[in-house]
């Protein structure tokens, strides 16, 4: 007789792929079909997981529509099952997925809109902690860059459809401008925690820059450069100022020369 826990792993995988001929065997009760058990085990499993999905995109699922939707679903839960017990950590590769399925891949609104929303959830899934007034760097910033890091639920998104308008224009089961979904623009999006909400900016290119390379700890210099070789007339001081107006900085760490930093910053108390 198997283990307990090896019989349990390969149920599981059984479950998850479809595939409960090896272990048919393993399963037979009495006149009971074994094949027969494990496909009802598979379609609960199937609709449980196809459900999170809906509930994680639900304006994707309203872009797609319900049945492409479930079919995709079906779909990707067959090729990538979950590797974790925590559901709210599942689909991070959904909205890859979704760019390539079979008649959503001429609608590439709908792959961007679904990155969007899985920032949203890994966002609500991150801590929130305390923020630091910006009158805490005031004084460093006379002499030195410090070094600054933000909160851990920041995602930041250069999405190539409009996908923050996308998804503002689906709340409130409000009918969307059909102008809106079919937008070919760009976006730049800031995502993060508030409380148990989340906020929302589209960046200019040199913030975007600058947020995005504090968010990946490439510190304080080499994030300015980055937002100046976007727009050598930014105003980094002032971009600094909003990331503590929106309670985005958590620890500010001694750092560098500030004159190492070309354009210099301006006071924005």
């Amino acid at each position: 007789m198997l283990p307990l826990e090896t019989l349990q792993r390969r149920v599981a995988g059984a479950v998850l792929t479809g595939d409960a001929a090896g272990i048919a065997r393993l399963l037979w009760a009495g006149r009971a079909d074994p094949v027969a058990r494990m496909r009802i085990y598979r379609n609960n499993t199937v609709s449980s997981l196809t459900a999170t999905l809906m509930s994680v995109f639900p304006v994707t699922v309203r872009l797609a529509g319900e049945r492409p939707f479930r079919r995709a679903a079906s779909a990707f839960i067959h090729h990538l099952p979950p590797v974790e017990p925590r559901l709210v950590r599942y689909g991070a590769e959904f909205p890859r997925f979704l760019r390539t399925f079979e008649g959503l891949e001429r609608m590439p609104f709908v792959s961007e809109t679904a990155r969007l929303e899985w920032a949203i959830a890994e966002a609500l899934d991150a801590p929130v902690l305390p923020s630091c007034p910006v009158a805490s760097i005031a004084a460093a910033m006379r002499v030195t860059a410090p070094d600054i890091r933000l909160q851990p639920s920041l995602r930041m998104l250069f999405c190539h459809r409009p996908a923050l308008s996308i998804w503002t224009a689906h709340q409130d089961d409000a009918t969307a401008d059909p102008a809106v979904t079919s937008g070919t623009g760009s976006e730049r999006i800031a995502v993060w925690r508030r409380g148990d909400r989340v906020g929302f900016q589209l960046l200019g290119a040199a913030e975007f820059a600058l947020r995005h390379a504090l968010a990946h700890g490439q510190g304080l210099i080499r994030a300015a450069e980055r937002a100046l070789a976007q727009e050598p007339g930014f105003d980094l001081g002032a971009g600094l100022f909003r990331l503590f107006s929106d309670g985005l900085v958590t620890a500010i760490t001694q750092g560098t020369d500030l004159s190492a930093i070309h354009g210099g910053f301006h006071d924005h108390r």
